[in-house]
């Protein structure tokens, strides 16, 4: 089974899933791969958001609704993928995966960015950051990696990053970050069915050629389980 804790599921909100048959269609897809239970994080404070965070809480509801209508058995969350933006304070408890003290953060991918300083300041609020698809940061090595992480963030690599798919990435790079142990969670920031699709079993058929069970476990299902177990508040 897997927890996928990054997509773009929820409709017509970013980039991501334009319409809801096309929402419903995605998350049947993770059903049939075994995924149990999904968060849902669109875009925030990025040019791809396209509405207030309101209006996550309402399609959050609406889609939920749809896929016990369509007999979809999964788990949805709400949470939300903040972009850094160094004018701007989030409020985390509001952006929060699942109500919980971790957050999804996303850094950008041409420009710069202070990610330790940044995960220092997460942290010493008390929230546990995830850093988003850290092998798409050029400028983050992994002696950065290694000290965002004693400082409590997680990283999380894209399973379209270790497939090959991505072409802003070199396939070796992932795969090199998980054999030196610098990967918390494996998610798919699934953005269409036809593109971008939710892809966690493929890629976790292709790692199964190269590791070890128990490393597989916490990829894609013991780590993400986590961040669940700590809920306080359902959604």
């Amino acid at each position: 089974m897997f927890i996928d804790i990054h997509t773009h599921i929820m409709f017509d909100v970013d980039d991501g899933s334009q319409d809801m048959e096309t929402s419903l269609l995605m998350l049947q897809k993770e059903v049939s791969d075994g995924t149990e239970a999904v968060i849902l994080t669109p875009h925030v404070q990025s040019r791809p958001q396209k509405v207030e965070r309101s209006v996550h809480h309402e399609r959050f509801l609406e889609l939920k609704k749809r896929a016990e209508e369509e007999g979809i058995k999964i788990d949805l969350y709400l949470g939300a993928e903040v972009l850094y933006r160094s004018h701007l304070e989030p409020d985390w408890n509001e952006l929060a995966l699942a109500g919980t003290k971790y957050v999804l953060l996303e850094f950008s991918m041409q420009e710069h960015s202070p990610v330790e300083d940044v995960v220092y300041d997460v942290t010493r609020m008390r929230f546990i950051p995830i850093v988003a698809h850290v092998e798409r940061y050029p400028y983050v090595d992994f002696d950065l990696m290694r000290r965002i992480k004693d400082l409590g963030a997680w990283i999380q690599v894209n399973a379209t990053s270790i497939l090959g798919l991505d072409k802003k990435v070199h396939k070796k790079h992932p795969m090199k970050m998980l054999k030196e142990g610098l990967v918390d969670v494996i998610a798919s920031d699934t953005h269409h069915i036809t593109y971008r699709e939710p892809n966690l079993l493929d890629c976790y058929t292709y790692l199964k050629k190269y590791f070890p069970q128990e490393e597989l476990d916490a990829w894609f299902y013991t780590n993400p389980k986590k961040i669940l177990s700590s809920i306080t508040k359902q959604e």
